[in-house]
């Protein structure tokens, strides 16, 4: 059988004041986010949070709450997550249009077997 490359994509947001869906793993896919760029767009420091619901137990995960960032910094996220069919990022920050978020995802199409 031959093996099928990941489809990759960056997923683009910014982040409001609520808690917000950012990107959900697509039906016949599993996802490897490999990378997170969060940004502070402004000159003063801001806070976000980032949470991921894993849909197979309907549970949210929290992985950042309240993280400072000074004004016009960023952060990269290198360390893997891996997300199965259903599954969500989202986000908030502590100020509307302050906060952006660039995610680089690995889509895997992942066939129902039977």
């Amino acid at each position: 059988m031959q093996k099928v490359a990941p489809k990759n994509r960056t997923i683009p947001a910014i982040l409001g004041t609520s808690n917000a869906d950012i990107y959900t793993v697509p039906n016949g896919y599993k996802v490897k986010i490999t990378s997170m760029w969060i940004n502070n767009m402004v000159a003063a420091s801001r806070t976000f949070s980032l949470d991921w619901y894993e849909d197979a137990t309907s549970t949210w995960h929290t992985l950042a709450e309240a993280v400072e960032l000074t004004g016009n910094s960023s952060l990269q996220v290198e360390n893997a997550i891996y997300l199965q069919a259903g599954d969500k990022l989202r986000g908030l920050a502590s100020a509307a249009s302050s906060i952006s978020i660039s995610v680089f995802v690995e889509e895997y199409f992942s066939p129902v077997q039977f």
